[in-house]
């Protein structure tokens, strides 16, 4: 007669899109990968298709890409575009490959968007369109990414689609290059008929970037401050007598609206009347408006006057300042290494901090003064304590190379993170660095993470938004937030990518860092699930069944537990058998709820492993078996799970 001691465990949980870590061990990696963390998933497509810890095989490669994908994780679907594209492990389907580059763009990332973008240029896999072209590299580039930023130069130079504008060209070239593209560098420098490096009108800024490998013991960090330029003779220009009169912009029908133009030319008289009265703080915002095109036409050769009227003559920083990096640029002026030398240190002189970076700048490359270190360091200092974050990465910089000073990663950190606090871009990826790298003796891999999502995140990429939210739910490398985690993830939801969504849900559904809101978790969680994510989709039937945020429905909860348990969520499949077991919302079917745990065990879940060796003690709809009783139970005992293993001790008392 067989005895009936367990209870069938029937509990429904919300599980929360933890970013998964790359391991050591590919086995662990790959086991990861099957029980459906898409994150596992492309990195063992990326160790297949690169050849890394296993033989490259793209076929394989290309099989994990694809479920990472399906279910709808974009760092998935963009590799899997790019099979498709080139053909690899998969005959090339262009069409395809523009299906999942949309996917992932729509998602926000910013090298789909460059991907799709290009088919949209050349006509493949979707029809020729440069509108569509031009909007997918608008976006790329509107998130800093720098490829995005050159192509969308190409297609303002060339005209592709419409007109031809090289000072857009020109002003999406330098942003690229600023961030060292490589390409856009060439381009740039052709366009300039020069080899200087293009560097922002206001501020040079030194930086290191992160290496594409792994960093090893003994790597070195690397400055980039202003390029080696071959000395030419000074453009010689006679000066006008009279004050340049302003030009108003001009707009794309010809003329700007009559009350635009009225208004701009009051402005301009108004700063016109402030230099005649010696406001020197209003000539150099006449030089910056003719930098920058704004309400007049742009004009490099008038801002010059501009800035020398109010340096020269009325002692302005600011003006000093950008006349010195003019006549670093060639701008407007004659280029003259040591005129710039010349009007930055008057600037600097007088406690402007962007000067001092950009003469501590000149001081370490030798541009237009002898090279000296020693004076490099103390214009990176008096700036740094000025509150400058280029200036205050620099001198982190100097510090990790023993550049005039001893080595100390310590007080690098402490530089770093000054500037990092100000969103300083180049200093959070130097974090990342020193943190990742084990000579540096300051390493913490969690923080190198954490600096490096940062980084990302603060230029608007949306998966980066997402991994830090997670951070600060998990205390991962940071202190546990939870009101910056919600931050990050509604920053991550809103630009329509399904984790972000889904934890943004989980947020409001568990009323962490916010009051427990459970139709607005259900709205979150209807986007993320409709995109196809697996989890999303399970926490979506977990609402209908219970009638959070929506109305109970055991008809809807089958089928979307359906939709994530046919993606292989080992949670949906645990939590459908339940339902086919039970007879919950649908008619009761001992052989599918079997199949759907047996499904979900094999891919390690423990729940299901436990509801299996229960199902067999018991002989509940099936008839007893206790050894088959005993081998889940052990799977799940063997995972950790006290109950099982309590299970497992009453087994062995029956023998």
């Amino acid at each position: 007669m067989k005895q009936n001691f367990f209870f069938l465990w029937i509990g429904v949980l919300l599980f929360l899109c933890v970013p998964e870590v790359a391991c050591a061990d590919f086995a662990a990696l790959l086991k990861r990968a099957e029980g459906g963390s898409p994150k596992a998933q492309v990195a063992v497509g990326n160790a297949y298709e690169g050849g890394t810890e296993v033989p490259k095989d793209f076929a394989k490669a290309f099989h994990w890409y694809e479920k990472a994908a399906q279910q709808g994780y974009a760092e998935g679907q963009r590799p899997l575009g790019v099979m498709y594209e080139l053909g690899l492990g998969v005959d090339k389907d262009p069409a395809k490959a523009a299906y999942w580059y949309q996917k992932a763009a729509d998602q926000g990332v910013a090298r789909a968007q460059v991907n799709l973008g290009i088919l949209y240029e050349a006509g493949v896999g979707v029809p020729k369109d440069a509108a569509k072209a031009k909007g997918m590299y608008q976006q790329a580039a509107d998130s800093g990414y720098p490829r995005g930023m050159y192509y969308l130069g190409q297609i303002y130079e060339s005209g592709f689609g419409g007109r031809v504008d090289q000072e857009a060209a020109l002003s999406w070239y330098k942003k690229a290059a600023a961030k060292g593209y490589g390409p856009a560098k060439k381009r740039l420098a052709a366009l300039l008929q020069a080899s200087a490096k293009s560097l922002d009108t206001k501020e040079v800024g030194g930086k290191i970037s992160r290496p594409q490998e792994p960093p090893q013991s003994g790597s070195s960090l690397a400055s980039a401050g202003p390029s080696e330029v071959k000395k030419t003779p000074r453009e010689k220009k006679k000066e006008e007598a009279d004050i340049p009169q302003p030009r108003v912009m001009e707009g794309e029908d010809g003329v700007l609206p009559r009350q635009q133009r009225e208004g701009a030319r009051r402005e301009v008289a108004e700063l016109l009347k402030a230099v005649d009265q010696g406001d020197a703080k209003a000539a150099a915002l006449l030089g910056d408006m003719y930098v920058e095109g704004v309400q007049v036409s742009r004009d490099l050769a008038v801002a010059a006057y501009w800035f020398k009227r109010g340096a020269a003559m009325q002692g302005s920083a600011d003006a000093q300042n950008d006349l010195g990096i003019m006549y670093l640029m060639g701008e407007g002026v004659g280029k003259d290494l040591k005129l710039s030398v010349f009007w930055l240190q008057k600037a600097a002189e007088q406690g402007n901090a962007t000067a001092q970076n950009n003469l501590g700048l000149m001081a370490a490359k030798g541009d237009g003064m002898t090279k000296d270190l020693k004076q490099a360091l103390q214009w990176y200092t008096s700036a740094a304590e000025l509150g400058n974050a280029n200036a205050q990465n620099n001198l982190a910089i100097m510090y990790t190379k023993g550049e005039s000073v001893p080595v100390d990663y310590h007080k690098a950190l402490s530089w770093f993170l000054k500037a990092a606090e100000q969103d300083h871009q180049d200093a959070m990826k130097n974090l990342g660095l020193v943190y990742s790298d084990k000579s540096t003796v300051v390493q913490d891999l969690a923080k190198s993470d954490y600096w490096y999502q940062r980084s990302e995140a603060v230029k608007g990429d949306a998966n980066a938004q997402n991994e830090l939210g997670v951070m600060f739910v998990e205390g991962l490398g940071v202190t546990k937030d939870l009101a910056q985690a919600l931050a990050w993830f509604q920053k991550a939801a809103e630009q329509g990518l399904a984790n972000g969504q889904n934890n943004l849900s989980i947020m409001y559904s568990k009323g962490e860092g916010l009051p427990q809101d459970y139709v607005t978790a259900a709205q979150w969680c209807l986007k993320a699930a409709e995109q196809g994510n697996s989890s999303a989709q399970n926490n979506l039937a977990i609402m209908y069944s219970n009638g959070q945020g929506v109305e109970k429905n055991m008809s809807k909860a089958m089928e979307w537990f359906s939709k994530a348990a046919e993606q292989e969520d080992s949670n949906a499949q645990k939590n459908l058998a339940i339902l086919l077991f039970e007879g919950q919302g649908v008619k009761k079917d001992v052989d599918k709820a079997l199949s759907w745990f047996t499904k979900a065990a094999d891919q390690g879940n423990i729940a299901a492993q436990n509801n299996l060796g229960i199902i067999y003690a018991n002989g509940d709809g099936v008839p007893q078996d206790l050894a088959k009783a005993r081998h889940w139970l052990q799977k799940a005992a063997d995972q950790g799970d006290q109950a099982s293993q309590e299970s497992l001790e009453k087994l062995k008392s029956l023998n």
